[in-house]
């Protein structure tokens, strides 16, 4: 079995890549409910289907929405059916057949609701993802997260370049939280 710091050396590359991941995904969605990216169109819902899965121990289940339907670009282009299960709409509301949502669609076929509440949710996302990105980037440089492995304050007394490193990882960790507090508040109640 490899050492504990190679074992928390690779949970903290799993760490940035997930957190890159994240960023890279919300950015998008930012870009398109905001229409800085797409097609600006009209998307006429068929039927949506609502799912709930149940997490681990029967708790904290979640709950997809997924919604079929033909897509109109603004341009008076007629879009193409959806088919795939990528190109489905994944609101927050369950539509009844018939409704017609605002949307962007993008070059892989996925539709965004646009508004300012689509926007602020993408945006909690580029802020999580800072999290996960100044805690990777503590375990790749500590090898802090394995089990049995280095304790959390050893790892944070022995981080190379402390000085400098640790202000910056405590404050990119500060603005992720406090970015996804204040956009799922604007989420909600903006």
């Amino acid at each position: 079995m490899p050492p504990p710091s190679v074992i928390g050396r690779a949970v903290g590359l799993v760490l940035v890549v997930l957190g890159v991941t994240v960023c890279a995904i919300s950015v998008r969605g930012v870009a398109l409910a905001a229409g800085h990216t797409g097609t600006q169109g009209t998307y006429t819902v068929e039927k949506c289907k609502e799912r709930y899965t149940v997490g681990g121990s029967g708790r904290h289940g979640s709950r997809t929405i997924s919604c079929a339907g033909t897509f109109r670009a603004d341009r008076g282009v007629d879009g193409a059916r959806t088919v795939n299960p990528f190109g489905a709409f994944h609101p927050d509301t369950v539509y009844p057949a018939g409704a017609r949502v605002s949307v962007q669609s993008g070059d892989d076929g996925t539709y965004v609701a646009t508004g300012r509440k689509q926007v602020w949710g993408r945006a909690a996302g580029v802020s999580v993802s800072l999290s996960m990105l100044a805690a990777g980037a503590f375990c790749l440089l500590t090898g802090f997260g394995a089990r049995r492995g280095r304790p959390f304050g050893d790892g944070w007394d022995g981080l190379p370049g402390g000085t400098v490193l640790r202000p910056l990882l405590l404050s990119v960790t500060g603005v992720g939280i406090l970015g996804t507090a204040v956009f799922l508040f604007l989420q909600h109640y903006g």
